[in-house]
């Protein structure tokens, strides 16, 4: 039998070689070369990570919380650092879904029989 973790333990080691990954990898040693853009983008990591534990807690942010995570979103996002992470970051996703929709397609075929097809006919 087939242990598959010793696979996707292969695959994790693939995707380092991947464009996309080494893409995503340099943009973000580009930020961190920028001090106080990696400063201030650390700072917004640290907002939101705090906002949705926050959120998930069951308690509301004030209105002074979501327009400082506001302010300092549209600042961080401005930078052309950050930009570039985020197109990479993107790059890296679209092929994580879909690398799942390979891996998942087994489970997919099972279920195929009772899944739409997509628009049927109609019955005229």
């Amino acid at each position: 039998m087939v242990n598959i973790y010793d696979t996707a333990n292969e695959l994790s080691n693939q995707l380092k070689e991947t464009q996309e990954y080494q893409g995503l990898k340099k943009a973000f040693d580009n930020l961190k070369a920028q001090k106080d853009t990696f400063d201030t983008f650390k700072k917004f990591q640290q907002m939101q990570a705090n906002a949705q534990q926050k959120q998930m807690a069951g308690q509301k942010l004030t209105q002074d919380e979501i327009n400082a995570i506001q302010t300092i979103a549209k600042e961080i996002s401005s930078k052309p650092e950050v930009q570039t992470l985020m197109n990479q970051e993107r790059a890296v996703d679209n092929m994580l879904q879909q690398l799942n929709r390979t891996i998942t397609s087994p489970i997919q075929d099972i279920y195929k029989d009772v899944m739409p097809q997509g628009p049927q006919p109609s019955d005229k």
